[in-house]
């Protein structure tokens, strides 16, 4: 799991600086540090990092948005300060969706994010996508293939142009939202 929130907080990273990042590879495909694993004879499975990876791919295209981010803070063995939450938007003008993907670091306590969507008017909860285990070492296994998968929150809400939702302990967070927006907003 722990893989998943390193890897899930770096595509963050590399969404929030896309004006300057313009292209980012993967070293490996398969195997070792890979998002899919095999083994001799045929089996296939997702590891942890495959769904960042994923969700990434289908839903950060658009203009990233810029949120001012407030979160609790924690102290590590080499940085002070760091915040529980690492998170992003990107908005698909096409698809009319945001995209929300938040990292929630801390290891005790769930969060509770709250993002202010006045500014899209009428946008609704498409879904809320989590990846979480209560074990930060769990890994997806050849024997247990799905031992760490992704399942839908079960409590994000859109109510007056404020999102809402809660981000479990060690999680990877897509939140989608979608609606008409004013075009006239976009300049």
């Amino acid at each position: 799991m722990e893989d998943a929130l390193a890897v899930g907080s770096m595509l963050i990273a590399l969404l929030r600086h896309a004006d300057r990042v313009k292209i980012a590879c993967l070293a490996q495909l398969v195997n070792v540090i890979a998002p899919i694993m095999t083994a001799k004879g045929g089996d296939a499975w997702r590891q942890t990092i495959y769904y960042p990876y994923l969700h990434a791919s289908l839903y950060g295209r658009g203009c990233v948005l810029n949120p001012v981010v407030s979160s609790p803070v924690y102290d590590s063995k080499d940085y002070q300060g760091v915040p529980l939450l690492d998170a992003t938007a990107v908005f698909d003008a096409e698809k009319e969706e945001i995209a929300i993907f938040a990292v929630n670091r801390g290891l005790e306590d769930g969060l509770e994010l709250t993002c202010d969507l006045r500014h899209f008017p009428g946008y609704r909860l498409l879904e809320h996508i989590v990846l979480t285990h209560q074990d930060a070492k769990a890994a997806n296994t050849r024997e247990n293939q799905a031992c760490v998968i992704p399942g839908r929150g079960k409590d994000a809400a859109v109510d007056g142009g404020v999102l809402t939702a809660s981000l479990p302990k060690m999680s990877w967070n897509v939140i989608r939202v979608a609606g008409r927006y004013d075009k006239a907003h976009l300049s």
